[in-house]
């Protein structure tokens, strides 16, 4: 058997060539900016870290990480924006309740 068409050494070679996503970024990112732009960042960190693990890779480390802060991130964004989403209702009705209200 020739050498070079060893399986072994092809597998050590193809999860030697893929690199981890950055993920850690997006993770302290999505907690930094909760609301519209956390999410967006949390959905690009946690599609990233999908699409590496669907190619065969594992997460460790900063990556591993990364990964969980960008579930965690996507959470308080989704909190976040229901809040802000009440404050805007509350916000309207109140003032529509003071523009009827008559002082004469």
């Amino acid at each position: 058997m020739d050498p070079q068409y060893n399986q072994s050494n092809f597998k050590s070679s193809v999860y030697q060539t893929m690199a981890q996503p950055n993920l850690l970024v997006f993770g302290i990112l999505s907690l930094v900016f909760s609301g519209i732009v956390g999410l967006i960042l949390a959905i690009v960190g946690r599609k990233k870290g999908k699409a590496f693990i669907e190619q065969g890779g594992t997460l460790t480390g900063a990556s591993k990480v990364g990964y969980i802060l960008s579930l965690v991130g996507l959470i308080f964004s989704i909190i976040a924006i229901v809040f802000i989403v009440i404050y805007i209702i509350i916000i309207i009705a109140a003032a529509g309740a003071a523009s009827s209200y008559s002082y004469y």
